[in-house]
């Protein structure tokens, strides 16, 4: 059965996208099956080739997969405001989720410690940790099977890697060495220039981009913390993040622990728990880290205009990305150069995920007294990772298992 090419209500749109919003839980991929068997094999807003053409086109940009998917639907059925109310329906429900859990993580670091609130929350979240580990691992993994596709992207890979490793603050003090500071953009822009050229035996590239290094680096690092410096920095990291909201976990790395510190190892983690425990899209973390960064246990209330700001900043780039998609997507298919450029940007961005699975390592399983290994967390993200890619559990199957485990954990005082 073909198709409805006719417009759909404004209201339908976004009815449709609230529930995607409320149930769309276990990431990415679980969202683009849940529009795929609604939206083209049930109401047929779309056919198959429609749906694959959009898929294609959202891979080629910047910008979360599930998330472009949604407003391009949107933009598809209903024009403008159509794109707009798929946006708000899709993720509204998890912004709100996640700044109301956040509020919980905040208000519960003024408990006393030996409250059994205090001691279940921690539980939790030490349970749910390893599994956020394996689900960054597992984006790392999975990408790196489809695009280190020859011996150029291998390479690229092992150059790529030793960079980030030398950003690793833990790595290079347990070395004596300094960190070197890159930022993620200049890495990505770095790995598909480099890409390009040795495809293409384009030396001369390479000789006038790497003084510009320097120069991207320096104009990046001049930004400093103000009142608008969250949505700043969430805008930049919309705007270059490629594939799965999980890459997102090395941006905020990068971002907010790492640059300026205005997080925690442990705390980025617990962010993207909460951002795990909640449906729509896995780019709400953002409005929990702005939250987190902001509130205070005495003061709740200054998290909430951070938080939206940081939700608003991270998703803004994907919604003009989408505006302005279907007039460029041709010339970037037809393009060799173009596609070798985002190769070699994907390289980029493995090499972020391994690293910033290798930081937030650190950070979970050394314990910070004496600096020895939590056996349990390890022996946690073994099975998880076992669990994830052996026997294919969806991540909130995995986020629930982590829960009932950190639990009993505190339960039986393992912290």
């Amino acid at each position: 059965m073909p198709p409805d090419h006719q417009p759909i209500s404004h209201m339908e749109i976004l009815r449709t996208f609230l529930a995607f919003g409320l149930l769309s839980f276990g990431g990415p991929a679980a969202h683009l099956a849940l529009m795929q068997r609604e939206l083209v094999e049930r109401r047929k807003w779309l056919d198959h080739e429609e749906f694959l053409t959009m898929l294609a086109a959202i891979n080629l940009v910047p910008g979360p997969n599930s998330t472009e998917m949604a407003f391009h639907i949107g933009l598809h059925k209903g024009g403008l405001w159509g794109q707009v109310l798929a946006a708000i329906g899709f993720t509204l429900p998890s912004i709100l989720l996640s700044i109301g859990a956040a509020m919980v993580y905040v208000a519960a670091g003024g408990l006393p410690h030996e409250s059994p609130l205090w001691r279940a929350i921690q539980g939790i979240l030490i349970g749910v940790k390893p599994v956020i580990l394996v689900l960054i691992l597992s984006a790392a993994y999975r990408l790196g099977k489809k695009a280190l596709d020859n011996a150029t992207m291998w390479i690229l890979f092992g150059g790529a890697m030793l960079i980030v490793l030398l950003t690793i603050t833990p790595i290079m003090n347990f070395f004596s060495l300094p960190t070197l500071r890159l930022s993620e953009l200049l890495l990505l822009l770095l790995t598909g220039v480099l890409y390009v050229a040795l495809r293409r035996g384009m030396t001369a590239v390479i000789v006038w981009f790497l003084p510009l290094t320097g120069i991207v680096n320096q104009v990046l690092e001049t930004i400093r913390p103000t009142a608008l410096d969250l949505f700043g920095r969430f805008v930049l990291i919309g705007a270059t993040l490629f594939g799965s909201g999980y890459i997102l976990a090395a941006y905020m790395e990068r971002h907010f622990v790492t640059e300026t510190g205005w997080l925690t190892s442990q705390q980025l983690i617990d962010t993207l728990a909460i951002g795990q425990l909640t449906p729509g899209p896995v780019l709400s973390t953002s409005a929990a880290a702005g939250f987190v960064m902001t509130a205070t246990p005495t003061n709740l209330w200054t998290g909430i205009l951070p938080a939206f700001l940081s939700a608003v900043g991270v998703f803004l780039p994907a919604f003009i990305i989408v505006l302005i998609l279907g007039k460029f997507i041709p010339l970037v298919k037809r393009s060799a150069l173009a596609q070798d450029f985002l190769k070699g940007v994907n390289v980029g961005v493995i090499a972020l995920l391994v690293g910033a699975f290798i930081s937030l390592a650190w950070g979970t399983l050394v314990r910070p007294q004496g600096g020895t290994i939590d056996g349990i967390s390890l022996v946690l993200t073994g099975l998880a990772f076992y669990a994830s890619e052996r026997r294919g559990w969806s991540p909130l199957g995995l986020v629930m298992a982590g829960i009932c485990v950190g639990l009993l954990r505190g339960g039986f005082n393992w912290l």
